[in-house]
């Protein structure tokens, strides 16, 4: 597949934020905005099949915590 360069413009608070993220996650910020977009893409792949939560789980049987409509701005 081929890339392509983006540029993306974020306000300070973000982009702190992603520098914190990709120094915790020993990254790359690129590799840290390439994962957030593929959580969007699996999240809007669900949604189309009518699932719309995102869940946290230790175990398979008991959710312990969703993400409700904070992906549809």
């Amino acid at each position: 597949m081929s890339k392509v360069r983006m540029n993306i413009e974020v306000n300070s608070d973000v982009a702190e934020f992603l520098e914190r993220l990709a120094s915790e996650e020993g990254t790359t910020k690129t590799e840290i905005v390439r994962r957030a977009l593929s959580v969007l893409k699996a999240y809007k792949r669900q949604k189309e099949l009518g699932r719309d939560h995102i869940g946290f789980t230790s175990k398979a049987d008991n959710l312990e915590a969703e993400l409700v409509g904070i992906l549809d701005r």
